[in-house]
């Protein structure tokens, strides 16, 4: 796979992957596995709410336009 990053992403990646010690493919795999294994990426689609409006009928069409008799 190729991901295109900035010039400024892929110089703190080096000097984050020289402060480790480590190559800078070592360094994206350890965040992306980090990254993945987070509880939070994991999360399921957002709760909808609930509206509890009670009973609804159909409108009239006085109930929706002002001109209407």
């Amino acid at each position: 796979m190729t991901v295109e990053i900035s010039p400024a992403i892929e110089t703190r990646l080096l000097t984050e992957a020289r402060k480790q010690g480590i190559s800078v493919e070592t360094l994206l795999e350890r965040l992306v596995t980090e990254r993945l294994s987070a509880p939070e990426a994991v999360k399921a689609a957002p709760e909808l709410p609930v509206w509890h409006l009670g009973a609804v009928g159909s409108l009239r069409r006085a109930d929706i336009y002002d001109d209407a008799d």
